[in-house]
């Protein structure tokens, strides 16, 4: 199942980005919470057009600066985990969690 999912990443990700989508729009359908100021299908449309511009650059530009700065800070003995002995899987799963902290607080704003 991991190497399936690995090596077909991409289909996977976009076919629950599809269905997740599919469902929120039928609920919209179904129980708006607010009365419309332009067309759905606009609205849809710009949402649509933003995802996949975003995708295409943190695509491209997010790996190779991630990469990068991940280097540049080991050399340099950088960051909390190389100044406090914190063990590895713990070190992962705090890393983790601030990262989904930190992509959940930028949803938020």
């Amino acid at each position: 199942m991991e190497t399936f999912l690995l090596g077909h990443e991409p289909t996977v990700r976009l076919g629950i980005f599809l269905a997740i989508f599919a469902i929120i729009a039928a609920w919209e359908l179904a129980a708006p919470r607010r009365t419309l100021r332009e067309s759905k299908a606009l609205r849809w449309t710009h949402n649509l057009a933003l995802t996949v511009l975003n995708s295409v650059l943190v695509r491209a530009a997010f790996p190779l600066a991630a990469i990068g700065v991940a280097a540049w800070s080991a050399e340099r003995g950088m960051g909390l985990f190389n100044l406090i002995n914190v063990p590895h899987p713990l070190v992962v799963l705090l890393s983790v969690l601030a990262l989904d902290l930190a992509i959940y607080l930028q949803h938020r704003m």
